[in-house]
């Protein structure tokens, strides 16, 4: 990664945003709408409404991004069940990514204490509270995955969102 990043927002059909990655050639999130892709991608296939239904729901968010992911997955558990207990484990290569989209204030139309929750974890690298205990890895997701290994960490849905191959 360059040492200078630029983050260039884009509004997507779904009226959230995202960035392109010049470095990558592409958008974080598709066109069609950073939302939507969590929702059909992410949320809806790995059923998180019924899994919500459990007292403790893991996740691992690999390519952690800007968060919609993450977020997009935690207003769906706690529409289902605002007393599920929610530990979170989340990669990303870069922490100027999600750095940039909580200074762009992109997560916020999300319900409380969502955008909160996810700028400590943006900021400080880890949570916890009563209904959220969270930890973001840094670095290459194939090094950093193997301390989640070692930590017998095992995930009840697994985000893997990354660019496409070159």
């Amino acid at each position: 990664m360059p040492d200078k990043k630029v983050f260039t927002p884009e509004m997507t059909a779904d009226g959230s945003f995202t960035f392109f990655c010049s470095e990558i050639g592409e958008s974080y999130h598709s066109r069609q709408g950073a939302i939507e892709e969590a929702q059909v991608k992410f949320v809806k296939p790995c059923q998180l409404a019924e899994k919500a239904q459990q007292p403790v729901l893991r996740l691992l968010d690999i390519c952690y991004g800007l968060g919609y992911n993450t977020a997009a997955a935690l207003t769906e558990i706690w529409t289902h069940n605002p007393h599920c207990h929610v530990q979170l484990v989340a990669l990303e290569l870069d922490s100027t990514v999600p750095q940039a989209a909580i200074a762009q204030g992109w997560l916020n139309h999300f319900r409380d204490p969502i955008p909160q929750l996810l700028e400590a974890l943006a900021t400080t690298g880890l949570v916890e509270t009563e209904q959220f205990q969270a930890q973001l890895y840094l670095g290459d997701a194939r090094e950093t995955i193997q301390q989640v290994q070692q930590g017998n960490f095992q995930a009840d849905a697994i985000f893997l969102d990354p660019f496409s191959p070159p």
